[in-house]
């Protein structure tokens, strides 16, 4: 149990954070235990340490007062968020006939969502339209920087002229999830923390398909949400999805929308270029992420 604590707490401490003890308990690899079985096993540990409810690893004490207050945050802006991920969501779906699954990822599922956070998202989406669903996504999130575009954003989450508030974390195809090529105990992680608001059944047959994840984290497979709320697809899904269909013109739509998203990539890098922060973040972030980063196919 000491053991499994403390390999779960070193995948946190890689994102960032340290969880409070119950919230450890529940995510724990191996399997979810109760928080007061967990406390009695690492009570006293040289491995795991304890204080005011969260545990870490020696070694990451400066995480303590950040999570502190994001859990404390979380309590009071989750609502808020939510709804802004629930709504894009809607629009999202709205608008692009490619998108078979949106699942909730990052501090709003975790649970500690900070005022200066972007709503993260995962999606698995029609192989062939990677790119094509990653720019009306992309594009569809504007709606949200341009309506929240007085919010204070802290150095990691600011971008030019408009604050970020919609985070495509990963875009999987359809065959990059039948099965992940990556099989390890961070990308099951990923997984195990994603909350579907889409296409839950589709979220339940990626599960199926890669039941290595349950060697890591077999929580990830406890009974999900039975059917999604009715979301519709808008007249420009229809269209889009008819011009998809004319013999080429899928790829071509494709390649011109991996190009856009190149463009807007290295713009929005290109900016950062000078905030060492930043730029260890996305360098982080696309070691994590490999081989399914943006533009790393």
């Amino acid at each position: 149990m000491e053991s499994r604590a403390a390999e779960t707490l070193a995948l946190m401490h890689r994102w960032g954070y340290t969880p409070a003890v119950d919230a450890l308990a529940a995510s724990l690899l191996g399997g979810s235990v109760s928080g007061e079985h967990l406390k009695a096993h690492i009570a006293g540990s040289s491995r795991v340490r304890v204080e005011d409810g969260f545990a870490y690893l020696p070694g990451h004490e400066h995480l303590l007062e950040g999570s502190r207050r994001r859990v404390a945050s979380h309590q009071t802006l989750n609502g808020a968020a939510l709804a802004v991920a629930q709504e894009f969501t809607r629009d999202l779906v709205r608008v692009c006939p490619y998108v078979e699954c949106v699942a909730l990822s990052g501090s709003v599922a975790s649970g500690g969502y900070g005022p200066a956070d972007d709503v993260d998202f995962d999606l698995i989406v029609r192989s062939g339209t990677k790119y094509t669903s990653y720019l009306m996504a992309t594009l569809v999130g504007l709606r949200y920087s341009w309506r929240y575009r007085h919010r204070e954003v802290d150095e990691l989450h600011r971008t030019p002229l408009l604050p970020k508030v919609i985070c495509l974390n990963v875009v999987w195809t359809d065959a990059e999830a039948r099965p992940f090529l990556r099989q390890d105990a961070d990308m099951a992680f990923e997984l195990m923390r994603c909350r579907p608001l889409f296409g839950t059944g589709r979220f339940r047959e990626m599960l199926d398909e890669n039941p290595w994840i349950r060697d890591y984290f077999p929580q990830a497979y406890e009974p999900l949400p039975s059917e999604d709320p009715p979301l519709e697809r808008g007249a420009l899904a229809g269209f889009v999805m008819a011009i998809g269909q004319v013999r080429g013109a899928r790829q071509v739509i494709e390649l011109a929308s991996r190009g856009a998203v190149w463009a807007l990539y290295h713009f929005v890098q290109w900016t950062r270029r000078r905030n060492p922060k930043a730029v260890q973040r996305n360098e982080f972030l696309r070691r994590v992420k490999a081989p399914y980063e943006v533009l790393q196919d």
